[in-house]
């Protein structure tokens, strides 16, 4: 069990590659918003998840109002 772990241990010498770019560099449409505009843009998308997600529970009979 031992050998295993040892054989595993990273090498302290190693080069690590550089962490992949964010969701903000990688769409240019997040890039050009402003913080602002992106929470509102991402409060929308949970009220309306919200809003499906209750409207799918009341279609399905497992929320009663």
């Amino acid at each position: 069990m031992l050998d295993d772990l040892r054989k595993a241990e990273v090498d302290p010498n190693a080069r690590y590659e550089e962490a992949s770019p964010s969701l903000i560099e990688r769409l240019p449409v997040f890039s050009v918003l402003k913080p602002q505009q992106r929470f509102v843009l991402a409060l929308l998308l949970f009220m309306n998840v919200t809003v499906l997600g209750c409207g799918c529970l009341l279609a399905f009979d497992r929320l009663i109002l």
